[in-house]
C-alpha cells in the first residue's frame, strides 16, 4: 500500500516527513536497519545479520507498494532517513486475513521527538484502510519506551514468551506478546 506522505511537526519543532519508501530508498533503509540494531538490544538482528542486497531492498519496497495487505512507512527529518515502521500480515490464508504484525524501528538521536507515536498513528489509520482487525507484535520486556507507546495506542499484553530472545553473550530476554483490536 502507498501511503499519502504527509509532514508532522516534531515536539523539538522540527518538521518530519512520514511517506512510504520506495526502491530510489533501499540505501537510506538498509543503513537504518543496521544503525539501528546496533543501538539497541530490542530489534530481532544484530547488524552484521542484515544481509540484504540493494537490489532486494528495493524489490522489497516495491512489493510493499504495490501490496494491498503491507505497509511499510519511513520518517524523513532534513532530508535523512531516520526511523521506519510497518505492517504485514500475518499469513497469507483467509483465516489470517484479519491479523497483521507490526514492527518499528528509531535512530537513536530521534528517540523522544514524537516520531514512534506519528508512525504508529499512521500505520493504525492504514491497517482500517485495508481490512485489518488486529495488530500483533512482540516487544522484549525490558523495552520500556516500547511498552510506554503500545499501551498508549491501546495494545494489549496477551501472552509472555520465556527466553525469546538469546543474546551473543549467552543471556536471555523476555518477550511480551502485545495486540490491538482495530
Amino acid at each position: 500500500m502507498r501511503y499519502k506522505p504527509k509532514e508532522v511537526i516534531l515536539k523539538n519543532g522540527l518538521p518530519c516527513i512520514i511517506k512510504s519508501p520506495g526502491p530510489e530508498d533501499a540505501t537510506a533503509m538498509l543503513h537504518l536497519m543496521s544503525t539501528a540494531s546496533e543501538e539497541t538490544d530490542f530489534l530481532s538482528r544484530y547488524a552484521d545479520e542484515i544481509d540484504i542486497t540493494i537490489p532486494q531492498e528495493q524489490q522489497f519496497l516495491q512489493n510493499c507498494l504495490r501490496s494491498k495487505k503491507d505497509l511499510m512507512l519511513c520518517a524523513i527529518v532534513h532530508g535523512h532517513l531516520v526511523a521506519n515502521a510497518g505492517i504485514t500480515s500475518i499469513a497469507p490464508h483467509q483465516r489470517y486475513a484479519h491479523r497483521a504484525s507490526f514492527g518499528i524501528s528509531i535512530i537513536r538521536n530521534y528517540w523522544g521527538l514524537g516520531i514512534g507515536s506519528h508512525l504508529m498513528s499512521s500505520l493504525i489509520n492504514g491497517a482500517l484502510e485495508m481490512g485489518y482487525e488486529q495488530l500483533e507484535l512482540e516487544v522484549v520486556s525490558e523495552n520500556e519506551r516500547g511498552l510506554a507507546l503500545y499501551t498508549k495506542f491501546g495494545f494489549e499484553l496477551y501472552g509472555t514468551r520465556k527466553h525469546g530472545f538469546k543474546y551473543r553473550d549467552g543471556t536471555y530476554a523476555t518477550e511480551y506478546l502485545m495486540m490491538l483490536s482495530l
